[in-house]
């Protein structure tokens, strides 16, 4: 920043190596200096800075892993924050893990169950058209995740745009490992359902990962809408008319065994 000059030998900004700054004692002037990589790196009183980063490091790309999860499922919403969103959200996350030593530390071994409520579009949320009408459970020892919609008046029940005449409903269950990236996938939807003033009754979604599993559990429920005109179907693509949220999460550490596994390693 240029320096600015406020009077005779009052600057604010840096001038010849030199940091100008107003303060509440009056103005001050300071060398600028530099700090060297090695001390960085390897000096005592970076620790701290070296912690940070290394954590930094493992929660972006563990929201890095969360995305790609789920993916093709939001294959028609652009959200330019999402990067920005999903790692501010594993950074909090990231603080609940009480396992691992600070430089250490993940989201994966932390609350995950935070996630639970964030949207895609980072502008809708299921929960806003759908309410309590409908409720998510998952069978670990089985794998079978499950979503059922309480039976509902379209028409009445969602907030629908003015254009939609059918919505559809897709329920996406991803068993990760944020350690070694895997990820297992199903997916399944309702057919193109009308918009109108009959009771749609109960639907129920589910989709099957592998039994027994370890690895964390992170079910989504997608809503979208499309336009019928003489016999084809269009998307409706704006983010502010769909949604895509997490409704469960089901992490395997809250077994005691899984913690005894954690800490003897």
């Amino acid at each position: 920043m240029a320096a600015k000059q406020f009077g005779t030998h009052r600057l604010s900004g840096t001038l010849g190596g030199i940091t100008y700054s107003h303060t509440k004692t009056g103005f001050k002037a300071r060398e600028k200096t530099r700090v060297n990589m090695a001390d960085r790196m390897y000096g005592p009183q970076y620790q701290a800075w070296r912690d940070h980063s290394s954590e930094f490091r493992i929660i972006a790309k563990e929201a890095k892993i969360f995305r790609k999860a789920f993916m093709d499922l939001n294959w028609n919403i652009k959200n330019k924050s999402l990067l920005q969103e999903t790692i501010q959200l594993m950074n909090i996350i990231r603080k609940t893990d009480s396992i691992n030593p600070r430089g250490q530390r993940r989201a994966s071994a932390g609350e995950l169950n935070l996630l639970t409520g964030f949207d895609f579009t980072g502008i809708s949320n299921i929960n806003n058209t759908l309410m309590d009408n409908y409720a998510a459970s998952f069978n670990r020892t089985t794998g079978e995740a499950t979503t059922t919609i309480k039976p509902m008046i379209p028409k009445r029940c969602l907030n629908a745009p003015e254009k939609a005449t059918h919505f559809i409903l897709t329920l996406a269950a991803a068993a990760i490992n944020f350690e070694t990236e895997a990820i297992n996938k199903m997916m399944v939807s309702t057919p193109k359902l009308l918009i109108d003033h009959e009771t749609l009754p109960e639907t129920a979604l589910a989709v099957t990962v592998p039994p027994n599993g370890t690895n964390t559990l992170l079910l989504v429920l997608k809503l979208e809408y499309e336009t019928e005109i003489n016999g084809t179907f269009y998307p409706i693509m704006n983010n502010a008319d769909i949604s895509s949220t997490v409704i469960l999460v089901d992490q395997p550490w809250r077994t005691a065994g899984y913690i005894e596994a954690l800490e003897q390693q």
